[in-house]
């Protein structure tokens, strides 16, 4: 089956939308799981696009649960999404943007200066680090 063009556009748009995302999560928190990437680049999507937080940067307990809870009901759109977050994360490594290395992404350091803006995602993601893989997918499919 041929795409149309709008599709195309479409998975173009899609693919550049969450390198960028991508890129910035992994220039300010250095490394991370690709099944933690996914989830989080999937979010912050939707935050950038819907425009409204849940949470702010003044929320300190269960940051990471809070986080996944926003994908509730959203099982079907997140799941669309992973082939351009996929796709995303292949390019950025093909490039020598990120590495790769047993399930984690880095990010390739360069001389750019990176500032952390203070958000509740950001701190959310941090939180993440102390959870396993298992265990934060356990609680992305309890909530999804």
């Amino acid at each position: 089956m041929n795409k149309s063009k709008i599709d195309l556009e479409l998975e173009v748009i899609l693919t550049s939308t969450y390198s960028e995302i991508v890129l910035n999560v992994l220039k300010i928190h250095k490394n991370l799981s690709v099944i933690k990437t996914m989830v989080f680049a999937f979010l912050i999507k939707k935050r950038k696009f819907i425009n409204a937080n849940v949470y702010s940067a003044s929320n300190k307990n269960d940051l990471v649960l809070k986080c996944i809870s926003q994908l509730s009901g959203l099982y079907k759109d997140y799941c669309e999404n992973l082939k351009y977050i996929i796709s995303a994360i292949h390019l950025l490594i093909v490039n020598g943007k990120l590495a790769y290395n047993l399930g984690e992404l880095m990010y390739v350091e360069t001389s750019e200066i990176i500032i952390e803006e203070k958000s509740f995602i950001n701190n959310a993601i941090r939180e993440s680090k102390n959870y396993s893989d298992r265990q934060f997918l356990k609680e992305v499919v309890r909530n999804v």
